[in-house]
Protein backbone atom coordinates (compact mmCIF):
# COMPACT_ATOMS: atom_id res chain seq x y z
CA UNK A 1 0.00 0.00 0.00
CA UNK A 2 1.49 3.27 -1.12
CA UNK A 3 0.65 6.50 0.66
CA UNK A 4 1.03 9.86 -1.03
CA UNK A 5 0.73 13.23 0.70
CA UNK A 6 -2.17 14.42 -1.44
CA UNK A 7 -4.23 11.26 -1.28
CA UNK A 8 -5.68 11.71 2.21
CA UNK A 9 -6.00 15.51 2.13
CA UNK A 10 -8.12 15.54 -1.00
CA UNK A 11 -10.56 12.91 0.23
CA UNK A 12 -11.89 14.69 3.32
CA UNK A 13 -12.38 18.43 3.94
CA UNK A 14 -10.68 20.04 6.91
CA UNK A 15 -12.56 21.77 9.72
CA UNK A 16 -11.64 25.13 8.27
CA UNK A 17 -13.02 24.13 4.86
CA UNK A 18 -16.22 22.84 6.50
CA UNK A 19 -16.69 26.09 8.43
CA UNK A 20 -16.09 28.17 5.31
CA UNK A 21 -18.60 26.09 3.32
CA UNK A 22 -21.21 26.36 6.10
CA UNK A 23 -20.66 30.12 6.28
CA UNK A 24 -21.10 30.53 2.54
CA UNK A 25 -24.36 28.60 2.74
CA UNK A 26 -25.61 30.67 5.67
CA UNK A 27 -24.94 33.95 3.90
CA UNK A 28 -26.02 32.91 0.43
CA UNK A 29 -29.18 34.76 -0.54
CA UNK A 30 -30.61 36.43 -3.57
CA UNK A 31 -33.10 39.19 -4.20
CA UNK A 32 -36.56 38.27 -5.48
CA UNK A 33 -38.55 40.87 -7.36
CA UNK A 34 -42.34 40.66 -7.32
CA UNK A 35 -44.87 42.53 -9.42
CA UNK A 36 -48.18 43.95 -8.16
CA UNK A 37 -49.92 40.56 -8.42
CA UNK A 38 -47.22 38.75 -6.43
CA UNK A 39 -45.59 36.99 -9.38
CA UNK A 40 -41.80 36.66 -9.52
CA UNK A 41 -40.27 38.83 -12.25
CA UNK A 42 -36.76 39.45 -13.63
CA UNK A 43 -34.73 42.11 -11.81
CA UNK A 44 -34.77 45.55 -13.40
CA UNK A 45 -31.68 46.27 -15.54
CA UNK A 46 -30.52 49.25 -13.43
CA UNK A 47 -30.39 47.18 -10.21
CA UNK A 48 -26.77 46.36 -9.34
CA UNK A 49 -25.78 42.81 -8.46
CA UNK A 50 -25.83 42.33 -4.66
CA UNK A 51 -22.49 42.26 -2.87
CA UNK A 52 -23.12 38.73 -1.55
CA UNK A 53 -23.09 37.35 -5.09
CA UNK A 54 -19.69 38.81 -5.94
CA UNK A 55 -16.74 36.44 -6.03
CA UNK A 56 -14.84 36.41 -2.70
CA UNK A 57 -11.11 36.99 -2.56
CA UNK A 58 -8.86 34.02 -3.23
CA UNK A 59 -7.46 33.74 0.30
CA UNK A 60 -10.83 33.89 2.06
CA UNK A 61 -10.19 37.29 3.66
CA UNK A 62 -12.23 40.42 3.24
CA UNK A 63 -11.12 42.65 0.37
CA UNK A 64 -9.47 45.87 1.50
CA UNK A 65 -11.20 48.85 -0.06
CA UNK A 66 -9.02 51.89 -0.61
CA UNK A 67 -11.75 54.42 0.17
CA UNK A 68 -13.13 52.80 3.29
CA UNK A 69 -11.73 53.62 6.72
CA UNK A 70 -10.11 50.84 8.72
CA UNK A 71 -11.53 49.03 11.77
CA UNK A 72 -15.26 48.78 11.59
CA UNK A 73 -16.05 51.98 9.74
CA UNK A 74 -14.06 54.34 11.94
CA UNK A 75 -11.54 56.69 10.46
CA UNK A 76 -7.98 56.40 11.67
CA UNK A 77 -7.04 58.75 14.45
CA UNK A 78 -4.36 61.21 13.45
CA UNK A 79 -1.64 61.59 16.08
CA UNK A 80 -1.09 65.06 17.47
CA UNK A 81 2.35 66.65 17.40
CA UNK A 82 4.36 65.68 20.49
CA UNK A 83 4.28 68.07 23.42
CA UNK A 84 6.01 68.07 26.78
CA UNK A 85 2.80 69.21 28.47
CA UNK A 86 0.90 66.11 27.30
CA UNK A 87 3.81 63.88 28.31
CA UNK A 88 3.88 65.45 31.80
CA UNK A 89 0.13 64.99 32.19
CA UNK A 90 0.42 61.29 31.36
CA UNK A 91 3.39 60.93 33.69
CA UNK A 92 1.43 62.50 36.57
CA UNK A 93 -1.33 59.95 36.08
CA UNK A 94 1.24 57.16 36.10
CA UNK A 95 2.90 58.68 39.19
CA UNK A 96 -0.41 58.63 41.07
CA UNK A 97 -0.96 54.97 40.14
CA UNK A 98 2.59 54.06 41.18
CA UNK A 99 2.15 55.87 44.50
CA UNK A 100 -1.07 53.99 45.25
CA UNK A 101 0.47 50.63 44.34
CA UNK A 102 3.61 51.23 46.41
CA UNK A 103 1.49 52.56 49.30
CA UNK A 104 -0.33 49.25 49.47
CA UNK A 105 2.98 47.87 50.65
CA UNK A 106 2.82 50.26 53.63
CA UNK A 107 1.86 47.52 56.06
CA UNK A 108 5.11 45.66 55.39
CA UNK A 109 8.15 46.12 57.56
CA UNK A 110 10.32 49.12 56.66
CA UNK A 111 7.95 50.63 54.09
CA UNK A 112 6.52 54.14 54.46
CA UNK A 113 4.52 56.66 52.48
CA UNK A 114 7.63 58.79 51.97
CA UNK A 115 9.46 55.95 50.24
CA UNK A 116 6.39 55.30 48.08
CA UNK A 117 6.24 59.02 47.21
CA UNK A 118 9.95 59.07 46.38
CA UNK A 119 9.61 56.11 44.04
CA UNK A 120 6.51 57.63 42.43
CA UNK A 121 8.42 60.88 41.78
CA UNK A 122 11.33 58.92 40.30
CA UNK A 123 9.08 56.91 37.98
CA UNK A 124 7.21 60.06 36.98
CA UNK A 125 10.44 61.88 36.13
CA UNK A 126 11.66 58.98 34.02
CA UNK A 127 8.33 58.54 32.28
CA UNK A 128 8.06 62.12 30.94
CA UNK A 129 10.88 61.94 28.35
CA UNK A 130 10.00 58.34 27.53
CA UNK A 131 6.41 59.31 26.66
CA UNK A 132 7.58 62.34 24.68
CA UNK A 133 9.90 60.16 22.59
CA UNK A 134 7.13 57.64 21.88
CA UNK A 135 4.77 60.45 20.80
CA UNK A 136 7.49 61.92 18.58
CA UNK A 137 8.15 58.53 16.98
CA UNK A 138 4.44 57.95 16.29
CA UNK A 139 4.01 61.44 14.84
CA UNK A 140 7.03 61.09 12.55
CA UNK A 141 5.80 57.69 11.32
CA UNK A 142 2.41 59.25 10.57
CA UNK A 143 4.02 62.12 8.66
CA UNK A 144 6.17 59.71 6.64
CA UNK A 145 3.10 57.64 5.77
CA UNK A 146 1.19 60.75 4.71
CA UNK A 147 4.10 61.91 2.53
CA UNK A 148 3.94 58.67 0.59
CA UNK A 149 6.65 56.70 2.35
CA UNK A 150 9.30 59.40 2.21
CA UNK A 151 11.71 59.26 5.11
CA UNK A 152 11.59 62.02 7.71
CA UNK A 153 15.37 62.23 7.71
CA UNK A 154 17.15 63.59 4.68
CA UNK A 155 19.59 61.36 2.84
CA UNK A 156 23.26 61.89 3.59
CA UNK A 157 25.33 63.45 0.84
CA UNK A 158 28.35 61.46 -0.30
Amino acid sequence: MCWSPGSYASSMPTRKQKRREAKSKRHDYEFVYLDEEGNEVEPPPEAPEPAARQRPSSNGGKPAAAGKPARGGRARRTPQPPSWQRAARRALILGAVVFVLFSLNHGKKGASYTSAAGLAVLYTALFIPFTYMIDRFAYRRFQAREDGGASTRQAKKR
